[in-house]
Formats: C-alpha cells, structure tokens, sequence
C-alpha cells in the first residue's frame, strides 16, 4: 500500500489516506515519529504496528489523563479505558488491562494505598463501619486481602462512629420503645452491627438524659 495523504483528524490524531481507498486513524506523534511519509510503501504487517502503537499510546495518555483528575483502583481505570462516549466496548478489554497494568508498574496506581485513603475517608467523614467500607472498598475492584488490611488499620471503633452517627443526624432521646427501635434500624440499615448499636444508644441515651 502507498501513502497519498495525511490528513488532520480530531483529538491530536491524523488521517492516513491509503492508494487503495483506504483511511486509517491514528494518533499524530505515532505517525509523526514513524519513518514513513506520503509516497511511502507500507506492508500489512507495518500498519498493522503503527495502528498498535497508536492505540496503546492514546489509552496511556488517557490513563495518565484520568489518573491526574482522582485516584481509581486498577480494576477501576481499565473499566474506565473500556469505555467510549459512555458505552462499554469488550474489543477494549485487553488493551484497558495492559494499559492499567503499565500505570500500576510506574506506581500511578496503587491499589493499596489507593484503599488505606478510602477506608479512613470513608470510616472519618462518612462514619461507615468496618463491614460497609470493606464492601465499598471491593465494589472499587480491590482484592479482598488488600480492602481486609485496609479496614483492620482504620482505628476508631463501630460503636463510636455509630455513636457520631446519633448526634450528626441530631435524633432525640426516645420516650418509647417504638422510636427507639426506629433509631437502631436506621443504624442496622447504614451497617453497625448489633452490639454496637445497643452499646452506642446506651451511652447516647445516658448522655443526653
């Protein structure tokens, strides 16, 4: 194939006009930095390259992109990277796990401290208790052994945070059984376990008598 044109195409990318008819896309400094020109003769094979390279580039630049905006698990940003215009695309898959594995070898992504940041978010503005951060932390992509060390270092304890939970949401002291069931649902539903929330209303109740 002989090369008959370049083309400027959207977002840093150029088009390559073929002889056959053909056009490709490809990121601009892959062409750039390529030896090949118009009137240049390309094989199968070498397109076939740059077309690659263009691809891993532009998902590393997106990578590097997404990563400057906020953190993301490394199961999170090769979801992200599967991603265009708001549509999951499966082709991308491979290409999303190698980029994602890349950023996490020049430690743009760590998982694990990626989760030591969230649990103790989550556990000091949130007031989440142990086992709803764990699973928010998996439903980020972390391992389970990674998220379990990131909740066992979070130090305050449930019934304290169940406790702040009482006054942040300003609850009055119940008169009844029946509010105060009320309350100790609410706590069950944000996830505080039983003992803790018998132990937290306890010592709500005898503080605010």
């Amino acid at each position: 194939m002989i090369v008959v044109g370049v083309r400027p195409a959207r977002q840093s990318r150029v088009t390559v006009c073929m002889d056959t008819g053909e056009e490709f896309i490809m990121d601009k400094k892959t062409w750039e930095e390529s030896p090949f020109r118009v009137d240049s003769s390309l094989s199968t094979e070498q397109l076939e390259a740059l077309l690659k390279e263009s691809d891993h580039r532009r998902a590393q630049s997106r990578a590097v992109y997404l990563l400057s905006k906020r953190d993301f698990s490394r199961r999170e940003l090769e979801q992200k990277l599967c991603r265009e215009k708001g549509r999951y695309v499966a082709e991308k898959k491979g290409l999303a796990r190698e980029t994602a594995a890349y950023m996490e070898e020049l430690g743009y992504v760590d998982d694990a401290a990626y989760a030591a940041r969230l649990a103790e978010r989550y556990s000091t503005e949130r007031l989440y208790p142990k086992r709803r951060i764990l699973q928010k932390l998996m439903e980020k992509g972390i391992a389970r052994a990674t998220a379990e060390e990131a909740v066992a270092a979070v130090q305050t304890e449930d019934a304290d945070l169940a406790l702040e939970f009482l006054i942040r949401k300003r609850y009055t002291v119940p008169d009844e059984q029946r509010e105060a069931d009320r309350i100790a649902a609410a706590l069950a539903r944000y996830g505080f376990g039983g003992e803790d929330i018998r132990r937290a209303m306890r010592r709500w109740m005898e503080e605010n008598v």
